[in-house]
């Protein structure tokens, strides 16, 4: 088996100790989850972790890789300068990926200006990730604003990828739900953030991947949301698999809907 672990997880700095400090309190659910999956991650062992992230380079026709061989991030817009991760690409997978796209008829573009420099979509989990041992390679990927089936046929593509190559992968779904969910919130407030939340984590405990990828776009809209188009790419990379799926937390103390699920593979 080449998908070794697979997850969704929230991106908010505050959850970064050296960020969040005192406010950790209020997110130590979220904070617990995140270690245990990171944890769970490290110890499948990937050889390459690919992230999902909704704040990269999102392009309207096709996702957007990351292609520097380099890749560095830190987080001195949130006032932490001093905390900074790198990451070694993984070049072949990237071909492997272009040539599976080609084949399939689905765009996809690597972008190699910047530096490498990662978004906290993807320096966020890396945290985590990194905090736990996991020594991988990265793989950044922004999602495009396609449909969610494309997005979907996307992630099938990566995991044909990865088999083409026999590597051992981890996909790593980055994204907040909705953030509209009080009155003070980031994006307003907006009564159907809560529906939205509510539903789209019972689809995911329940994985029922067709009432994700079909879920009502009005409600998408009023949600606010920056995740469900990172969950459909990683709803493709497990498609065909036997898969288990364990939401590990949910909240939203500052009005912005914060899920950890992990998806089991069975062997």
């Amino acid at each position: 088996m080449t998908l070794v672990a697979a997850g969704i997880v929230p991106h908010p700095p505050i959850i970064i100790p050296e960020i969040g400090k005192g406010e950790l309190e209020k997110v130590q659910n979220t904070v617990g989850a995140l270690r245990r999956f990171a944890r769970e991650t490290a110890e499948a062992a990937p050889e390459t972790t690919l992230i999902i992230t909704p704040h990269g380079p999102v392009g309207r026709e096709a996702p957007v890789i990351l292609s520097a061989e380099e890749l560095q991030g830190d987080f001195s817009r949130f006032f932490a300068p001093g905390v900074r991760l790198t990451a070694k690409n993984d070049l072949p997978l990237l071909k492997a990926i272009e040539g599976e796209s080609e084949g399939q008829g689905i765009g996809v573009t690597f972008q190699g200006e910047g530096g490498g420099r990662l978004d906290h979509g993807v320096t966020v989990p890396l945290y985590y990730l990194q905090e736990a041992g996991l020594g991988s390679s990265v793989v950044p990927i922004a999602f495009s604003l396609q449909p969610n089936r494309e997005l979907f046929r996307f992630g099938r593509i990566i995991s044909r990828a990865a088999e083409s190559l026999g590597r051992r992968i981890a996909v790593v779904a980055s994204g907040d739900l909705s953030h509209r969910l009080t009155r003070g919130a980031p994006a307003g407030y907006h009564p159907r953030g809560k529906e939205f939340d509510e539903k789209l984590v019972e689809y995911i405990r329940q994985y029922q991947v067709e009432e994700i990828l079909s879920m009502d776009d009005e409600l998408v809209a009023d949600a606010g949301e920056c995740g469900l188009r990172s969950i459909a790419v990683l709803l493709g990379a497990l498609e065909g698999k036997e898969v288990e799926a364990e939401v590990l937390s949910y909240e939203g103390p500052f009005g912005v809907g914060y899920m950890v699920a992990r998806f089991a593979l069975r062997q």
